[in-house]
């Protein structure tokens, strides 16, 4: 019983995570990289706040239910997927914490009403460590699903 339910945490709590940072990939990078620096600035901020701190809670949900099915799930194959997408999972957290919340707090600091002259606009560097951790929780979502097939 105690798997079955683990499998479910991890899928859900996994494709959660992999729609979301999706969802900014494919929409919100695309409207921010539309606006000008100071409404991106303003924007930032917004988006921001809904995010934080949700998405840590549940990608660390996702984390600890693939590292506890790589202790406990009867296939081997299946174990080996769950401690793998549990490794994805916290390597996207990685790219997080050291790539994209740096940028935010830098971003954050700038009065959206007087950017100064010669701002370095982060969004490309921003969308580089996204798109990483984006295909990582989205690789994570695969070995948690096959994983749960396997099983």
């Amino acid at each position: 019983m105690i798997p079955e339910l683990l499998e479910v945490i991890a899928l859900v709590t996994s494709g959660v995570v992999a729609g979301v940072l999706f969802a900014v990939a494919v929409s919100v990078l695309p409207a921010l990289f539309a606006l000008p620096a100071g409404r991106y600035i303003e924007t930032h901020r917004l988006l921001g706040k809904g995010y934080h701190p949700t998405m840590p809670i549940v990608v660390n949900v996702a984390m600890v239910a693939d590292l506890w099915l790589g202790l406990v799930a009867e296939d081997s194959a299946s174990r080996a997927l769950f401690v793998v997408a549990g490794v994805l999972l916290l390597a996207s957290q990685f790219v997080s914490h050291l790539g994209n919340v740096p940028i935010n707090r830098r971003v954050k600091a700038v009065d959206p009403e007087a950017v100064p002259e010669g701002w370095q606009d982060p969004r490309p560097l921003w969308r580089g460590w996204h798109l990483l951790r984006t295909t990582l929780a989205l690789v994570a979502l695969a070995a948690n699903a096959v994983g749960v097939v396997l099983s």
